[in-house]
């Protein structure tokens, strides 16, 4: 989950609605497989524990558990969540992230909306 992406992307998202000051805006890019890679960047640095990616309309769900969870997402990068296949322009995607925010430890659970372009 901690993959770097320094190339453009297409930045399509939505923020969700955050109590304590974490969204994270979600884009997409073509994958390397053929499919849809999901990308993400946190509005403050923060530190993820999970990301649960859905497409409701299909009941699909999955769960990506971080393998370190003290690791510090930088709010001025962006970063690969998965590479799905068979997503299509207009599906609606949610992702729902949980963890700690860097400075002070208080802990979110943030969900993200997109629409697929």
């Amino acid at each position: 989950m901690a993959y770097l992406l320094i190339a453009g992307c297409k930045n399509d998202s939505v923020l969700g609605p955050n109590m304590n000051g974490v969204n994270f805006q979600i884009s997409q890019r073509n994958g390397q497989n053929n499919g849809i890679e999901f990308l993400f960047k946190p509005s403050v640095d923060s530190k993820i524990s999970r990301v649960v990616c859905r497409f409701p309309a299909q009941q699909f769900a999955d769960t990506i558990a971080s393998n370190n969870a003290n690791y510090v997402f930088s709010k001025d990068t962006t970063y690969i969540i998965n590479e799905y296949i068979n997503v299509t322009p207009g599906q609606q995607w949610m992702f729902d992230f949980s963890g700690n925010a860097a400075t002070g430890n208080t802990a979110y659970n943030v969900t993200s909306n997109y629409t697929v372009q």
